[in-house]
Protein backbone atom coordinates (compact mmCIF):
# COMPACT_ATOMS: atom_id res chain seq x y z
CA UNK A 1 0.00 0.00 0.00
CA UNK A 2 1.56 3.53 -0.88
CA UNK A 3 1.54 6.04 2.13
CA UNK A 4 0.80 9.41 1.18
CA UNK A 5 3.04 12.52 1.81
CA UNK A 6 2.07 15.22 4.60
CA UNK A 7 -0.10 13.12 6.86
CA UNK A 8 0.98 13.95 9.94
CA UNK A 9 -1.56 16.19 10.71
CA UNK A 10 0.67 19.70 10.91
CA UNK A 11 -0.84 22.52 10.50
CA UNK A 12 1.38 25.12 8.50
CA UNK A 13 2.46 27.89 10.65
CA UNK A 14 2.01 30.60 8.21
CA UNK A 15 -2.00 29.27 7.75
CA UNK A 16 -1.78 30.33 11.72
CA UNK A 17 -0.52 33.64 11.54
CA UNK A 18 -2.39 34.36 8.50
CA UNK A 19 -5.76 33.34 10.90
CA UNK A 20 -4.21 35.73 14.06
CA UNK A 21 -3.84 38.29 11.26
CA UNK A 22 -7.74 37.93 9.76
CA UNK A 23 -9.16 37.86 13.44
CA UNK A 24 -7.24 41.12 14.63
CA UNK A 25 -7.78 42.87 11.38
CA UNK A 26 -12.16 41.93 11.46
CA UNK A 27 -12.23 42.80 15.28
CA UNK A 28 -10.24 46.66 14.69
CA UNK A 29 -13.06 46.83 12.13
CA UNK A 30 -16.28 45.96 14.15
CA UNK A 31 -15.08 48.34 16.51
CA UNK A 32 -13.70 50.91 14.57
CA UNK A 33 -15.85 51.45 11.92
CA UNK A 34 -18.84 52.59 13.86
CA UNK A 35 -17.01 55.20 15.16
CA UNK A 36 -15.02 56.21 11.94
CA UNK A 37 -18.91 56.47 10.42
CA UNK A 38 -20.24 58.66 13.61
CA UNK A 39 -17.55 61.09 12.88
CA UNK A 40 -17.86 61.60 9.50
CA UNK A 41 -21.78 62.24 9.96
CA UNK A 42 -20.40 64.66 12.81
CA UNK A 43 -18.15 66.32 10.12
CA UNK A 44 -20.51 66.74 7.85
CA UNK A 45 -23.26 68.57 10.36
CA UNK A 46 -20.43 70.71 11.51
CA UNK A 47 -19.57 71.71 7.85
CA UNK A 48 -23.47 72.42 6.92
CA UNK A 49 -23.75 74.46 10.30
CA UNK A 50 -20.55 76.35 9.20
CA UNK A 51 -21.89 77.10 5.41
CA UNK A 52 -25.41 78.52 6.86
CA UNK A 53 -23.82 80.42 8.85
CA UNK A 54 -24.14 83.43 7.25
CA UNK A 55 -28.03 83.63 7.37
CA UNK A 56 -29.53 85.28 10.78
CA UNK A 57 -31.01 82.57 12.59
CA UNK A 58 -27.87 80.69 12.60
CA UNK A 59 -26.16 82.62 15.67
CA UNK A 60 -23.10 80.82 17.53
CA UNK A 61 -25.17 79.57 20.27
CA UNK A 62 -27.52 78.04 17.42
CA UNK A 63 -24.65 76.48 15.62
CA UNK A 64 -23.19 74.93 19.37
CA UNK A 65 -26.68 73.81 19.96
CA UNK A 66 -27.17 71.68 17.01
CA UNK A 67 -23.08 70.29 17.09
CA UNK A 68 -23.80 69.04 21.17
CA UNK A 69 -27.32 68.04 19.94
CA UNK A 70 -25.65 65.83 16.96
CA UNK A 71 -22.74 64.54 18.65
CA UNK A 72 -25.23 63.63 21.48
CA UNK A 73 -27.13 61.30 19.13
CA UNK A 74 -24.16 60.12 17.80
CA UNK A 75 -22.90 58.78 21.22
CA UNK A 76 -19.53 61.18 20.53
CA UNK A 77 -18.14 62.81 23.90
CA UNK A 78 -18.28 66.76 22.39
CA UNK A 79 -19.00 68.72 25.27
CA UNK A 80 -19.25 72.41 24.98
CA UNK A 81 -15.63 72.74 26.15
CA UNK A 82 -14.56 71.40 23.21
CA UNK A 83 -15.99 73.52 20.81
CA UNK A 84 -14.88 77.01 19.67
CA UNK A 85 -16.62 79.53 17.75
CA UNK A 86 -14.18 82.48 16.36
CA UNK A 87 -16.85 84.72 13.81
CA UNK A 88 -15.86 87.96 12.37
CA UNK A 89 -17.02 90.46 10.01
CA UNK A 90 -15.77 88.28 6.86
CA UNK A 91 -15.16 84.33 8.33
CA UNK A 92 -15.96 81.82 10.85
CA UNK A 93 -14.29 79.23 12.57
CA UNK A 94 -15.62 76.61 13.78
CA UNK A 95 -13.29 74.33 15.89
CA UNK A 96 -14.07 71.25 17.55
CA UNK A 97 -11.45 69.00 19.60
CA UNK A 98 -12.20 65.86 21.58
CA UNK A 99 -10.91 62.00 22.26
CA UNK A 100 -12.20 59.45 21.57
CA UNK A 101 -11.65 55.90 23.70
CA UNK A 102 -11.73 52.91 21.32
CA UNK A 103 -11.85 49.63 23.64
CA UNK A 104 -10.41 46.96 22.86
CA UNK A 105 -9.94 43.60 24.60
CA UNK A 106 -6.92 44.30 27.05
CA UNK A 107 -5.93 48.09 25.60
CA UNK A 108 -7.89 51.26 25.08
CA UNK A 109 -6.83 53.25 22.54
CA UNK A 110 -7.22 57.53 22.79
CA UNK A 111 -8.37 58.57 18.94
CA UNK A 112 -7.72 62.67 19.08
CA UNK A 113 -9.92 63.85 16.25
CA UNK A 114 -10.30 67.07 15.34
CA UNK A 115 -12.82 68.83 13.17
CA UNK A 116 -12.16 72.50 11.67
CA UNK A 117 -14.29 74.64 9.25
CA UNK A 118 -13.14 77.69 8.06
CA UNK A 119 -15.64 79.40 5.83
CA UNK A 120 -16.61 82.96 4.60
CA UNK A 121 -19.80 84.89 5.84
CA UNK A 122 -21.44 85.93 2.55
CA UNK A 123 -23.80 88.99 3.27
CA UNK A 124 -27.07 87.74 2.38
Amino acid sequence: MRTWRFQRGDVPIGCLVGLVVILVVALVGIKVTPLMINTGELDKEINALADRSSRRDYNDARILRDILQKADDLGLPVTKEDVTIKRTSKHIKITVVYDLPIEFPGYTYVWHKEHVHDRPIIDI
